[in-house]
């Protein structure tokens, strides 16, 4: 009989103790903090992101005296998730009521979360553009999963410290993000922790926000605006303590100069990404580029190992094989040749053939043509499913109708000369920019004999159209450069060592060119030479949901902003074609394609490093394989978001 009990004695303790670990489980326990201080009597708000909605209040509390409030769990996934809004509060029994915290959770069940500074600030940057202070977080299904994807590379909101991949060795010390992140950190302290200091409405009043929340959104949508202001009010409430080196901050490390600008970025390398080109992004938000070379390989314009394509996750995770990147189609190397249609990737290699493959990376081509190819450069999807590829040797195009990889057909067009990049318009009017010439070549597409030829900057390379119908091109050089004499059928990285080694010999006279040209739907040049003197080399151009323009600054080593044909969204005074912002980094290198997300961040493709380790025919070995940019990067929150993928005209 006491066995008999003893045994039942054993089952119920089992079962009560397996009770209370599912009721553990299902719960999720939330601290909220000022740097390590536990906020009290915040009333804390779990919310669900409806996509392309409202979001839903789950649940509310308040926190108790060590800034702890419990809620149920709740089903999430990466297209609803979940995050918590902490307003208010008490430290040391005084009000804190302009500390508004935020932590965007991952889709996966996590019990135990930290709302503080930095949950705020790594939450807040990804999502800028989709988050308003009032509404709270929306966008489209898309523009969510990227957005809360990218969150746990800035914070880790189950510890409330720096995510993984901001603190490694692609990123850490080779930007000033976490520097700018812990900065800002410290500033929000202003009204919660370090209250006392007194400057909590110094730091709101510079962007005229009510609570830190609203002010950091702000700091994040434009932030190269009061950079000075900022910077001030830190080093003025933190200042350095008698005989000491380092500030009073426990936020380490901060800045130690007045930054260029508040964006936050990380960059992304695997899965063969190496010299990226141009990058597009697929219906399932992953983003795809080709290749100029393989990683690890001692590439250049002398000698080369092609890369493969490349997939990264919304969250910037490797989905395609490391070094060879998707393949299987005899590919050696790409340069400007990506598109992405509904259902299907498309590149143009350097070795005169043209892949194919389904959203999963699976091999659907090699592509047939029915004639002879040379060396390709740019690919596009059109409105009507045609898919046109530049043949950058042999001045010619090429169209696969309804996206029929199988019934490729040669297009002869007067005027061509090194088509680099096509781009086609709402109305199917076809737009080639002309690498080995001044000009770009526009033509119906079902009538090749009303070509004509429109003067732009010289070599011009990326081309785009915004939801208005003006066309906007980017150049290498602006007129009058001293022009290196490339013969006709000159091979792609001959071409570009020819046109290198042209620019180093005249940099010491002509420090910066290139620029932009702004034109009309029907082909007029509405504003020439734009940014001459500003850019310096310029390639891709990629239009935001306002239509603002975002140019890459290949030599200048990062991107503009540029106000676009929408003079209204841009900053009190800016004009169409006048720039907002330049863009720098020590993670942007000599940079070919900037692609804008369905959440408003900014993509940049590394496409070129070490120049000298390119160009010598026997490179410095230290150097030899790192001629090809490193990674690709993002910048937060910074365009307004767009709907991919880019077909076409750039949809809103």
């Amino acid at each position: 009989m006491c066995k008999w009990f003893g045994r039942l004695q054993c089952v119920l303790h089992t079962f009560v103790f397996v009770l209370i670990s599912v009721c553990c489980a299902s719960a999720m326990t939330v601290h909220v903090f000022s740097e390590k201080t536990p906020v009290v009597q915040a009333e804390v708000v779990l919310w669900q992101v409806v996509a392309d909605g409202t979001p839903k209040k789950l649940e509310a509390g308040k926190t108790d005296l060590q800034g702890r409030v419990t809620f149920s769990e709740h089903p999430s996934s990466p297209d609803r998730p979940l995050y918590l809004v902490s307003s208010a509060g008490k430290i040391d029994n005084k009000n804190v009521g302009a500390l508004t915290l935020l932590a965007i959770l991952p889709s996966s069940s996590i019990q135990e979360v930290v709302v503080n500074e930095l949950t705020t600030i790594g939450s807040i940057w990804p999502n800028a553009q989709q988050f308003d202070a009032k509404q709270g977080l929306s966008g489209s299904v898309n523009g969510v999963k990227i957005g809360s994807a990218q969150v746990p590379n800035l914070v880790d909101v189950s510890t409330g410290r720096f995510g993984k991949t901001v603190l490694n060795g692609e990123n850490l010390t080779f930007s000033e993000t976490v520097a700018r992140m812990n900065t800002l950190a410290a500033l929000v302290s202003l009204c919660g922790s370090n209250e006392k200091k007194g400057r909590c409405n110094e730091f709101l009043s510079v962007s005229g926000a009510s609570d830190t929340l609203e002010a950091l959104l702000l700091v994040a949508r434009t932030p190269y605006q009061n950079t000075n202001v900022y910077f001030d009010l830190f080093a003025k409430a933190y200042p350095y303590p008698e005989g000491e080196g380092r500030r009073a901050t426990s936020f380490l490390p901060y800045l130690s100069y007045v930054p260029n600008d508040f964006s936050l970025m990380v960059r992304f390398s695997g899965g063969g990404v190496y010299s990226p080109g141009r990058m597009m992004f697929d219906t399932n938000a992953n983003l795809w580029s080709g290749q100029n070379w393989m990683p690890g390989s001692q590439s250049g314009l002398n000698t080369s190992i092609g890369g493969g394509v490349a997939r990264l996750a919304p969250d910037g995770s490797s989905l395609s094989p490391d070094l060879v990147g998707y393949n299987g189609q005899g590919i050696d190397g790409i340069g400007w040749g990506t598109t992405v249609s509904l259902d299907k990737v498309w590149v143009a290699g350097f070795n005169k053939k043209i892949g194919v493959f389904d959203l999963n990376g699976k091999p659907l081509g090699p592509a047939k043509v029915n004639g002879s190819i040379g060396m390709l450069q740019g690919v596009a999807t059109a409105q009507n499913g045609d898919v046109w590829v530049c043949d950058y040797q042999k001045d010619q195009l090429i169209r696969f109708p309804d996206g029929d990889h199988t019934k490729g057909e040669i297009v002869k067009v007067d005027g061509l000369r090194g088509p680099f990049a096509v781009v086609i318009d709402s109305k199917n009017i076809v737009w080639v920019t002309n690498a080995a010439s001044d000009t770009v070549t526009r033509f119906p597409a079902d009538d090749v004999k009303q070509a004509k030829q429109i003067t732009v900057g010289v070599s011009p390379r990326g081309i785009a159209v915004d939801s208005m119908g003006n066309v906007w091109v980017a150049a290498n050089l602006s007129p009058g450069y001293p022009l290196p004499k490339i013969p006709k059928g000159t091979g792609i990285m001959e071409e570009f060592r020819i046109s290198i080694e042209n620019l180093l010999a005249n940099e010491s006279k002509i420090p910066v060119t290139g620029n932009v040209t702004m034109l009309s739907s029907s082909g007029e040049v509405v504003k020439p030479n734009l940014l001459n003197g500003e850019l310096y080399c310029g390639w891709g151009v990629s239009i935001d949901g306002v239509d603002n323009v975002f140019a890459s600054n290949f030599m200048g080593t990062g991107f503009m902003h540029v106000c676009g044909a929408a003079e209204g969204v841009c900053p009190k005074g800016k004009k169409a074609g006048e720039l907002i912002h330049a863009y720098q980094s020590g993670i942007l290198q000599e940079v070919t394609d900037t692609m804008i997300d369905d959440a408003g961040n900014v993509w940049v493709a590394n496409n070129w490093d070490v120049i000298d380790a390119l160009i010598r025919k026997d490179p410095d070995r230290r150097t030899a394989t790192s001629g090809g940019g490193t990674g690709i990067a993002v910048v937060y929150g910074i365009a307004k978001p767009v709907k991919n993928p880019l077909i076409g005209v750039v949809r809103k």
